[in-house]
Parts: C-alpha cells; sequence; structure tokens
C-alpha cells in the first residue's frame, strides 16, 4: 500500500466520523441546548464541504502521481473554502449584495469542488447541463421574445449560484443533508444488519409456495424493503442477488427475471412511509406534512405493485414455473420456526417505530428517522445478547461505514440547486413552463405526454430526486395551470421521473440488474417495459381521477380504483398477450382499447354512460382473458 493510499484511507475514515458526528448533533439539536444560534447554511456548508471532500479525496483509477498530488492539493482547498464559509456565512451575507471579486472566485472554487464531485459520483449529465443552462443565461436576453431571459452579469450569476440560500445552499440541499440523512443511514445499517436478507425470507414464505413463486418473491420482498430503503439501485443489489438466480433456476428467462426485479426495486421509491428522498422534497415544496404525501401514495404503490405482480403470474402461467411448496410462513414460536429466523423479527421492531412516529405522533421525518435508527440498533445488539460488546465495536464501524452512503445524494441535491439557481435567475423556467402550455394548446391530454416525455429524457442521466426536482419547477406549474391539483400534478412528475429508471435507452434500475444476472441491459430493459407496461398508465390515472390520491369522497375514491384496476389488469394481460392462456391479437386490441378508457373519468365529457359500460365490457374482456380454464381462445 502506497503513502497516498494510507493517507486516503485514513482521511475517509475522519471524514466520515466527522460527518457523522456534525449529522448527529445538528438533528438533535444539541447546539441549540447549549445556547449556541447557527445558521442552516453554515451547518449546509460543512456537510457539502465534507461530502465534496470524501469523494475528491478518493481521485480517479490510474491517476499518476502528479496527478494524485494536484488532486489533493484541489481537494484540501475545497474542503478550507467551504469551511471558511461555515464559520463566516453571516458576514458574508452582508458582503455578497456588492459581489467583490473575492466571492466570484468564492464561488467559481465552490461550483467547481461540487460539479466534480458530483461528475465522479454521477457522470457528467448534471455538470453538462447546468453548463448548457449557464451559457443559455448569456444568450437567452438576445433569443425572440416567446424565449427570452433576463439579462445577468457573470459575477451576479456565479456569486448568486455558488453562496444564495436559492441555489447551493437552497432548500433542496437541506431536506437532503438534514432530513433525508437519517433514512439512507437507516436503510444502510438495516442492510448491514440482515434486513434485506430477512425480507427475502420474509416474502418466500409469504407467496413461495404460490405458482410463479420465485418471481413473485421479487415483488413482495423489493415492494417490503423498498419501504424502507426508497432506492432501485440499493434494492436491486441487495434482493436481486438472491431473487434473480432464483427465477431463473424456476425457469423464467435471465432478461425476464432481471427485469422483473428492476421493476420491482424501482416501485420501492413509491412505497410508503419513507418512499426516497423525493417525498421529503414534495412535502417541502408543496407546504404540506408529509403525512398526507406518504397517504395520497399509497393507491398508486398498490397499483403498481398490483400490476407487476399480475404480470408475474401470467409469465407464470405462460412459462408453467411451479412454486415452493416446502416455503410456509413461519410465526415465532410456531413448531416450524428453526435457526436464526425467530430472532430476525425483531427487524420489524424499528420498522414499526418509524411508521408510528411519522403517522400517529406526527413527528418531523428526521427525527422519526434518528429515533428509528437508533431503535434498530438497540435491537440488533439486543437479539441476541450474546457477544454484546465485540458486536458494539462491529455496529459502531459500521454507522462511520455508512458515511459512505450520504454524498451520493448531498451533492445531488447540490446540483439540482444550482441547477434550479439558474432556472430562477434567469426566468428560464417561466419561458419553459408557458412554452409547454403553448405547445399544448392548453389540452390536458398533450401536456400529460409532453410531460412524460421529458421526464423520461431527463431521467436519462439522473436519478429520481433530480428529475423530480427539475420537473417540479418547469412542468408542474403548467399541469396546475390547466386544473391538476397540487398533489396530483407532483406526483405525477414523480411518477414518471422514477419510470426512467427502467425505460430504455438509459434505464439505470435494469443495467443494475442486468449486471447481477449476467445478460445484455437492452434486453433486460426491453422486458421491463413489456413486463411494466400497465405501470404507465398508473399516473395518468390519477391525474385525470384525483381521487385515486385520496382527494374527494370514499365513494369516488372506490369507483375509481375499481375501474382502475380493470385497466392495469386488462393492460398487463394485453402486453404479455397472455392471461390464463394465449390472447388472440382482436382480443388484445380489445383489452387495450378498454384499458385506456378505463383510466379516463367516469363523468368525461358528460359520457358518464360510456364510460360505465367501458369498464362493464372490460370487467368482461378479463374475465374471459384470466379464468381458469384449459380451452385456448379461437
Amino acid at each position: 500500500m502506497t503513502w497516498f493510499d494510507r493517507t486516503n484511507r485514513v482521511a475517509r475514515t475522519l471524514l466520515r466520523a466527522t460527518l457523522l458526528v456534525a449529522i448527529t448533533l445538528w438533528v438533535t439539536d444539541v447546539p441549540g441546548m447549549l445556547g449556541q444560534a447557527y445558521y442552516t447554511e453554515q451547518y449546509l456548508a460543512l456537510i457539502a464541504g465534507l461530502c465534496t471532500t470524501m469523494v475528491l479525496v478518493d481521485g480517479t483509477p490510474n491517476m499518476g502521481s502528479w496527478l494524485r498530488a494536484a488532486n489533493g492539493l484541489f481537494t484540501l482547498l475545497v474542503l478550507g473554502l467551504f469551511l471558511y464559509v461555515a464559520l463566516r456565512y453571516p458576514e458574508l451575507q452582508l458582503e455578497l449584495t456588492m459581489t467583490p471579486p473575492s466571492a466570484v472566485v468564492l464561488g467559481i472554487l465552490l461550483i467547481t469542488g461540487i460539479l466534480e464531485a458530483t461528475r465522479r459520483r454521477t457522470g457528467p449529465f448534471l455538470p453538462v447541463l447546468l453548463a448548457v443552462m449557464m451559457a443559455l443565461t448569456f444568450v437567452g436576453p438576445h433569443l425572440p421574445a416567446a424565449f427570452e431571459t433576463r439579462p445577468v452579469s457573470f459575477s451576479r450569476l456565479i456569486v448568486y449560484l455558488g453562496l444564495d440560500t436559492n441555489a447551493l445552499f437552497s432548500k433542496i440541499l437541506a431536506i437532503a443533508s438534514i432530513v433525508v440523512v437519517p433514512f439512507i443511514v437507516f436503510g444502510y445499517l438495516l442492510n448491514d444488519f440482515g434486513g434485506s436478507a430477512f425480507f427475502s425470507r420474509l416474502a418466500t414464505r409469504l407467496v413461495g409456495r404460490f405458482k410463479g413463486g420465485p418471481a413473485k418473491v421479487s415483488v413482495v420482498g423489493s415492494a417490503i424493503f423498498g419501504m424502507v430503503s426508497g432506492s432501485a439501485v440499493a434494492n436491486v443489489v441487495a434482493v436481486g442477488s438472491v431473487s434473480i438466480p432464483m427465477m431463473s433456476r424456476a425457469g423464467y428467462p435471465r432478461p425476464v427475471a432481471a427485469a422483473i426485479e428492476a421493476v420491482s426495486s424501482t416501485g420501492g421509491q413509491l412505497m410508503p412511509p419513507i418512499m426516497g428522498a423525493s417525498a421529503f422534497l414534495m412535502a417541502e415544496l408543496l407546504e404540506l406534512p408529509y403525512r398526507d404525501i406518504a397517504i395520497a401514495a399509497i393507491l398508486p404503490a398498490f397499483f403498481f405493485y398490483f400490476s407487476l405482480f399480475l404480470a408475474v403470474d401470467f409469465e407464470a402461467r405462460r412459462l408453467d414455473v411451479a412454486g415452493d411448496p416446502e416455503a410456509r410462513l413461519e410465526l415465532p414460536g410456531s413448531a416450524e420456526t428453526t435457526g436464526s429466523w425467530s430472532r430476525e423479527w425483531h427487524f420489524l421492531i424499528p420498522i414499526g417505530v418509524l411508521i408510528y412516529l411519522l403517522f400517529w405522533e406526527n413527528q418531523t421525518p428526521e427525527y422519526a428517522g434518528l429515533l428509528s435508527t437508533v431503535a434498530l440498533v438497540l435491537a440488533h445488539l439486543a437479539f441476541p445478547l450474546r457477544d454484546f460488546w465485540a458486536r458494539a465495536v462491529l455496529t459502531a464501524r459500521a454507522l462511520v461505514a455508512s458515511m459512505a452512503a450520504i454524498p451520493d445524494i448531498v451533492l445531488l441535491a447540490a446540483a439540482a440547486g444550482l441547477i434550479i439557481g439558474v432556472l430562477n435567475v434567469t426566468g428560464i423556467s417561466f419561458a419553459i413552463t408557458m412554452q409547454m402550455l403553448v405547445v399544448s394548446n392548453h389540452i390536458l391530454g398533450i401536456l400529460l405526454v409532453l410531460t412524460a416525455i421529458l421526464s423520461l429524457i431527463l431521467g436519462l442521466g439522473m436519478p429520481t430526486i433530480g428529475v423530480y426536482v427539475l420537473l417540479a419547477t418547469l412542468a408542474a406549474p403548467a399541469l396546475i395551470e390547466l386544473g391538476v391539483p397540487q398533489l396530483a400534478a407532483h406526483m405525477y412528475v414523480l411518477y414518471f421521473g422514477m419510470l426512467s429508471m427502467i425505460t430504455p435507452p438509459i434505464a439505470i434500475a435494469c443495467f443494475a440488474a442486468a449486471t447481477v444476472a449476467g445478460v445484455s441491459p437492452w434486453k433486460t430493459s426491453f422486458a421491463a417495459v413489456k413486463v411494466g407496461a400497465a405501470v404507465y398508465l398508473v399516473p395518468v390515472a390519477f391525474v385525470l381521477q384525483p381521487e385515486l390520491l385520496f382527494i374527494g369522497s370514499a365513494g369516488d375514491t372506490a369507483i375509481a380504483g375499481l375501474r382502475l384496476t380493470i385497466a392495469v389488469a386488462l393492460m398487463t394481460a394485453a402486453s404479455l398477450g397472455y392471461g390464463a392462456r394465449p390472447l388472440s391479437t382482436p382480443l388484445r386490441a380489445a383489452a387495450v382499447v378498454l384499458a385506456l378508457a378505463n383510466t379516463l373519468p367516469l363523468d368525461l365529457l358528460g359520457l358518464s354512460a360510456l364510460m360505465g359500460t367501458a369498464s362493464i365490457v372490460g370487467l368482461g374482456v378479463l374475465v374471459l382473458a384470466v379464468w381458469p380454464r384449459r380451452a385456448a381462445l379461437p
């Protein structure tokens, strides 16, 4: 091991430990208890500096000694500047209005550090996007009136982006650094302590014995684990490493097995109670309690997994994949319970604590996440109690190691804040919103299609949270302008941003699953679209029928839910060409038409009788497609 390697290892450990201490002290409000008052921006500068340094300190592969030395100096410079901002932020705010040259240089270096660290972690998409948008800042004032933007000087732009509370140190970075971080640690520790394996075994005992059991285990296991992880790639790695080989051995083609895991893992970002980082941002942007966001997501998440469950069942019937007759749910204390299974039920304790604090006590998400993490650690140490001190040391090391997952979300939030800053200071976001309304001719259906396409395009190079932040600024206002409820508009762009992870050509979740399965990412991506065809209907349905988000009466919600159930089942059968038996081409076409009809509002243009008829006929076609009998359809 070289001197550089030893130094980097020590630096990584110190940075992670410092980050853990800083986050814990801030979330528990220790400075306030001690009578010390700090700006939130001071904390954000410290966290951003530590996270940026954690990425930069490692350099890049195949760096020569001179480049490594230069990288080390640049890393120290960036860390020093962020610490400088953290210490002097109150005074800096008084000086920035004059945009002195020193503030411009400071802003350039802070932005460069953030973007270089972001490039190393997430690729070039975000830095290139920001560079293009900054270039548009100077071109925009000379464009035609419909696209014209406000003129902004270079010095003003740099100082605004690098040091303003509406750009780098924005609410987005605050949510990532304060609210989301405890949940990232919670998910990391849950996986490290064996929680993902427990959920896989729990899913096996719940559905493993049914037809197509291995794939149903993947769906249920990913849904359960997604409730607390909120990360598609983490789900794929944690659950897919077990479920994909299991599905392949049972008879599913490997690309299909990888696709099932990719789609089921992606849906975790919509699963309450955590729903990934985007839901916390949505709660802040809409100024709603997080609990309301999670409740609104219940039916969209249910229909996501319902459609996928139907897809794997229909595929199992087509491929004649049997279940495992030995798989049974073993309750604690039962005669069948053996080995460590009886001790693993303690993983449900911290999840119960989390749900209780969020939904019954209505605690802030960060406080609920922190206490749930404490409950997870205590449960891990207590079950069993033997070797307590040795396991306590390993747990402390796991806590420090969990900090390695923090820079991804912090850097992404910081980069997103920079992009939002450019949109705000130039007025580009307003111009884009107006042009979307013009292009769609103020027709909601066209605007929904445009928004979905924009979501999928932006999702080619960004995680869901980045897509959501941009679309919440660019596209959601246009939807709201046409009468879509705010919550439905934001949920729509979040949902389609999530679907970008399974949509070709760059489907991040599919690429991760394909790597686990050892198959082509392209085959996996196209198989994912086929398996998950019905999930693309769900966001359209809840925009056109907001009752699905519990906006309206319970009766309206029940009717909308019944019609979407028919639509999802019909689209799934039509996409796969199989229900209980092969489906003829005319029947598949009819199923698609009836599925689309059942996503439309019941009272569309006063055609409630026609829509009701479509529901009844759709139910009949569904019964014809899935009723178990052996005779093939003509």
